[in-house]
Parts: structure tokens; C-alpha cells; sequence
């Protein structure tokens, strides 16, 4: 499994398939804080509420890797890799509870 993890992270395709999921996500987020449903005080409190969670999972993940960071250094590829995906995952986690929020409220 480290292997396959290594041969993942190493690859400059998935960089640019990360980093395309990541401006995708960036894109839904904002495009629901611009959107008629995202300016009203219900809105707000969704979009503060979700930002407040994927805080929390950013803290999360940036500690994870840390812990990481002296495999991540062995390549400038992987390194970026490595950040990408933490971004990644925290725009997903900010995403996902901003649905969840919308259907639960």
C-alpha cells in the first residue's frame, strides 16, 4: 500500500486532477455564498457554520501532515501533492456540511 501510495502521490496527473476537483469545489462553494439562497441571514449562518467545521478539519488534516512531512519532502511532486490534497478535502468537508446544513435546516 506505500508503494501505491507513493506511485499516486509522484504522479503529475493526479496533481492536476486534484488540483481541477479542488477549483471545482472552490467554484460550488462561492457559487452558493453568491447565490440568492446564500445572502439572507439563513445563508450566512450556513455558510459561517460549514466554514467553522472545515476549520476544524483543516486543523485536523494540516497536523496529519505534518506528521507526513519528512516523506512528503523526498519529492517536490509529491510535497505538492500533499497540500493539494489537504486543500482538497478541507474544500470537499466545507461542501458537504453546507449540503447537509441546507437539508437539515
Amino acid at each position: 500500500m506505500v508503494e501505491w501510495l507513493n506511485n499516486l502521490f509522484d504522479s503529475r496527473i493526479f496533481m492536476k486532477i486534484n488540483a481541477g476537483f479542488g477549483f471545482l469545489l472552490l467554484g460550488f462553494f462561492i457559487y452558493f455564498y453568491f447565490s440568492k439562497e446564500g445572502k439572507d441571514e439563513r445563508g450566512r449562518g450556513l455558510i459561517a457554520t460549514a466554514s467553522l467545521i472545515s476549520f476544524a478539519v483543516l486543523f485536523f488534516l494540516m497536523n496529519i501532515f505534518g506528521y507526513l512531512l519528512t516523506w512528503s519532502m523526498d519529492n517536490i511532486v509529491r510535497l505538492a501533492n500533499g497540500v493539494q490534497t489537504v486543500y482538497t478535502l478541507f474544500l470537499l468537508t466545507a461542501d458537504i456540511v453546507l449540503l447537509i446544513l441546507r437539508k437539515v435546516r
